[in-house]
């Protein structure tokens, strides 16, 4: 997985092979090692109820995607486009995030 971070922004793009993992009901998780051992985690999950759910705190990210969302992207690949929520930061600022399957990797 690999995450890039932009004002108002969070893209998330994951290899083929994550999307399955994910569409088979597992989450997908990147961590990245920090000073004074600490790091930033990142976790992707599939959800069968409910919507997008966007999650934080100081160590990291919680995403959740609905499991039909991840269908509908898996059957449109190979293709660039991928799924997108608009999460209310309160105080009437957004967070947008992205995801979507690279299509170059195949791993």
């Amino acid at each position: 997985m690999n995450i890039k971070f932009s004002t108002g922004a969070v893209r998330c793009r994951v290899t083929k092979e994550e999307l399955d993992a994910l569409l088979l009901g597992r989450s997908i998780k990147l961590e990245v090692p920090l000073p004074r051992h600490h790091a930033f985690r990142m976790n992707v999950r599939p959800v069968v109820v409910g919507g997008w759910l966007l999650e934080s705190d100081p160590t990291g990210y919680w995403i959740a995607i609905p499991r039909a969302s991840l269908e509908t992207l898996a059957q449109s690949q190979p293709s660039k486009a991928g799924i997108e929520n608009d999460f209310d930061l309160g105080g009437g600022g957004t967070v947008h995030v992205s995801f979507e399957v690279d299509v170059r990797k195949t791993k």
